[in-house]
């Protein structure tokens, strides 16, 4: 599979709904590094799949954007300073993005012309998600060339 076939394949599934422990701000996307190292500290052993972060604007903003990081936890108790819920599960349209975030945009615009191509409607209750499967590690970098990140839009029911 090239780089760009990863892209492609668009897919429309069930998410089942987790408990998670979020951070939310306001800022750059590219923030979201120094706020996942927050997230983790106060999580620790807890954590229990793939971090994620949750986009809750409806387009692009390069600045002043609502963001929370995410992680799935083990079981559901407080944690200082962080959203600990339950995060709603249903159908969405999924696409596997293979490479740098900086490419993020192709994988956004294939699936906003799948959604109007299948006249679906995007869900207004629940943002947006990036789950990150592969990508920077916590000591080495890695190569952005193989980071896979999942988009995930719920679909309207």
């Amino acid at each position: 599979m090239t780089q760009q076939d990863a892209t492609v394949e668009i897919v429309e599934k069930s998410v089942e709904e987790q408990i998670i422990a979020g951070l939310r701000y306001t800022g750059k996307y590219e923030d979201c590094g120094q706020y996942f190292g927050q997230l983790f500290r106060k999580v620790g052993w807890g954590a229990a799949g793939k971090p994620f972060c949750l986009y809750y604007d409806c387009e692009y903003k390069a600045d002043g954007a609502q963001v929370e990081v995410c992680v799935p936890l083990k079981q559901e108790k407080p944690i200082e300073g962080l959203d600990v819920r339950v995060l709603p599960g249903g159908r969405c349209v999924s696409l596997m993005h293979k490479g740098p975030y900086s490419e993020l945009k192709r994988s956004y615009e294939k699936i906003v012309a799948y959604f109007k191509e299948k006249e679906l409607t995007v869900s207004k209750l629940c943002p947006s998600r990036e789950i990150y499967h592969k990508g920077p590690g916590m000591i080495f970098r890695g190569n952005p060339k193989n980071y896979l990140t999942e988009i995930q839009f719920m679909i309207e029911e």
